[in-house]
């Protein structure tokens, strides 16, 4: 029989708050809005689509006109646009009161578009595509820099350090690299350690840090000034890691990858924390609220999964109580092992 001790260490499964219907294929991206009340996702059904986190339901119709799969959406700082990026070479902003397009499709991209994402003051918006980095005037959608060719490969991720002075990026290239974000100048990297592609990388909100995910199966800590890796990498549970996100107040990290399990990492103590979310299909995306309330995971069965992170920091409580009440045993020479699971369509494309 179990000891009470044995039995309060398993992992929590827990439900999710509510699951969010609509999307007729794999959601590849999900975003929270500044108001924490709503959420935009994008699909490989070439759609947008606006959450209500109350209700679960759309605030509107879908938002169309893209003509093949929308892999990356942002809201603004103030909430009232979002840009979404597309396989179909197109940037394109949206007026979120009406649903309307700003403007027209913005090309540029010679190929399709992988990640798009707001600068910190909403003035401006990066995208990645053909190998190249461009920045775009977010109220006209003019090209006001770039392209940057920063990297020697297919560019998947971008993101903005939290000050707006410099832009991380990763590829195919297997490297992490910083350059300025209004003339493409390198300044930090590359950052080399990862041992495939790179698709993931975000700043912690301090901007002292960088976190990137790599085909590798690893997750990587960078000094954002210095570009020395801090620690060793952390073994995902899965070969391939599509999408990460950090909570706001840098505490956790959640991935995403080819398992139904969303994994989330204590940055602090560099452990998994010991809870399990678990969703009826691959997980494909994540994404925080600003106000560390939420997590949502976009799923290869269609749907959106929306959960309390306020377990997180229940199940850090939990452990952090037990690991009081049990006496220290001497020291032991230990040798950690982690699974693996293989790669399916409509996570990594």
């Amino acid at each position: 029989m179990l000891s009470s001790s044995s039995r309060a260490r398993r992992p929590d499964y827990v439900r999710p708050l509510r699951t969010l219907t609509g999307h007729t294929d794999t959601v590849r991206c999900v975003a929270f809005f500044p108001d924490n009340r709503r959420l935009v996702s994008s699909s490989w059904d070439n759609t947008i689509r606006i959450w209500d986190l109350e209700t679960g339901l759309q605030t509107r119709g879908p938002l169309t006109g893209h003509t093949d799969v929308v892999r990356s959406v942002a809201v603004s700082p103030n909430g009232d646009r979002i840009a979404s990026a597309s396989e179909d070479h197109t940037l394109r902003v949206w007026d979120v009161p009406t649903g309307e397009l700003l403007y027209d499709p913005v090309e540029g991209h010679a190929s399709g578009l992988w990640c798009v994402t707001f600068s910190p003051d909403g003035r401006r918006i990066a995208t990645t595509g053909d190998n190249t980095i461009r920045i775009w005037d977010a109220s006209t959608g003019g090209l006001v820099a770039g392209p940057f060719r920063s990297h020697n490969g297919n560019l998947y991720s971008l993101t903005y350090a939290p000050d707006g002075l410099e832009i991380a990026s990763v590829a195919n290239d297997k490297t992490v690299r910083v350059c300025d974000s209004d003339i493409g100048q390198m300044l930090v990297g590359p950052m080399e350690g990862h041992e495939n592609d790179v698709r993931c990388v975000v700043y912690t909100p301090d901007g002292q840090r960088l976190v990137t995910a790599s085909d590798d199966g690893t997750i990587r800590v960078w000094n954002a000034i210095t570009g020395e890796q801090i620690g060793e990498p952390l073994k995902s549970h899965t070969t391939i890691i599509t999408s990460i996100a950090i909570s706001p107040n840098g505490t956790f990290l959640a991935t995403a990858g080819p398992s139904t399990v969303m994994q989330i990492w204590n940055l602090s103590s560099r452990q998994e924390v010991n809870i399990i979310l678990r969703h009826a299909n691959d997980v494909s995306c994540v994404a925080f609220s600003s106000d560390g309330r939420y997590i949502a995971g976009g799923c290869c069965d269609f749907r959106i999964w929306l959960w309390d992170a306020s377990l997180l920091h229940r199940s850090q409580s939990s452990v952090t109580e037990l690991a009081r009440q049990i006496p220290t045993p001497p020291p032991i020479p230990s040798t950690p092992i982690l699974p693996q699971v293989s790669q399916v369509r409509g996570v990594t494309s």
